[in-house]
Order: structure tokens, then C-alpha cells, then sequence
């Protein structure tokens, strides 16, 4: 399984890791991963820090995007502007990891502020619907 595969498992399960303020330590709860996960983040390590800087990236770009898009209808031309950026970093972390941290994030978005990132109407559409039936 790829790095990215492995990072994409982990974010689909609620396991969210992060860089150190550093950017040189991953940092995860350790109740969270087993100790075979544990050893794989070692032997990965350099790649999982490169990939989750993209994460992090890609995590306030979708956030950015949603706070566009349930501001007014209007607004959504402003998107196009994330669109490169989208497509480069889906790029560099693969299809699957950007799909789950989109997902992850539209449920976070969701869970905070009511309303649903795509919409913007407080949970009425389907994403809102698939979003709650997933928690």
C-alpha cells in the first residue's frame, strides 16, 4: 500500500496526524494507532511529512472554499481561483487522501458551523444528509 493509501486509511478511520510546529515530528495520539501502524509511520516518515505539508495545505484551501461558498451565491465564480491549487496538490497525495480529507473536513465544517460547505443551507441538502449519516 502506498504512503498515500496508508495516510488516506488512517484519515477515512477518524485518524488525523499532524505536523510538529517544527514540521519535523509527526504527531498523532498514540491510543489512536496500533503498533504496527506505529512502526510504518517510522519507516515512512520522510514521505509522510512531505505529505502532510500538502495536507495542510489542502485542509485551509478546502476550508477557504467552503467559507466562499456559503457566503453567496455570487461568489462561487471565486472558486475557479482554488482549482489549480486542487488539482496540484490532489497530485502530489493522490486521489484517495484528498477525498478523505475533503470529506473529513466537510464534516468538521459541517459539525461547526450548521451549515453544509457546498449549500451553505443549514443541513437540508444530500452532502448534509451523507455527512450526518456518516457520524
Amino acid at each position: 500500500m502506498s504512503t498515500s493509501s496508508f495516510l488516506a486509511k488512517l484519515w477515512q478511520r477518524g485518524v488525523v496526524l499532524r505536523l510538529s510546529d517544527d514540521r519535523s515530528r509527526i504527531l498523532v495520539r498514540r491510543s489512536q494507532i496500533s503498533p504496527e501502524m506505529r512502526a510504518r509511520l517510522a519507516t515512512d516518515k520522510p514521505e509522510i511529512l512531505k505529505l502532510l505539508g500538502y495536507v495542510d495545505e489542502y485542509r485551509a484551501l478546502i476550508r477557504n472554499a467552503f467559507a466562499i461558498m456559503v457566503q453567496s451565491e455570487a461568489t462561487h465564480s471565486g472558486l475557479s481561483v482554488f482549482a489549480d491549487d486542487q488539482a496540484r496538490l490532489t497530485d502530489e497525495m493522490g486521489a484517495a487522501l484528498t477525498q478523505a480529507i475533503r470529506d473529513g473536513e466537510a464534516r468538521q465544517w459541517l459539525r461547526e458551523t450548521g451549515l453544509c460547505p457546498v449549500c451553505g443551507e443549514d443541513q437540508t441538502c444530500d452532502t448534509c444528509q451523507d455527512a450526518d449519516d456518516n457520524d
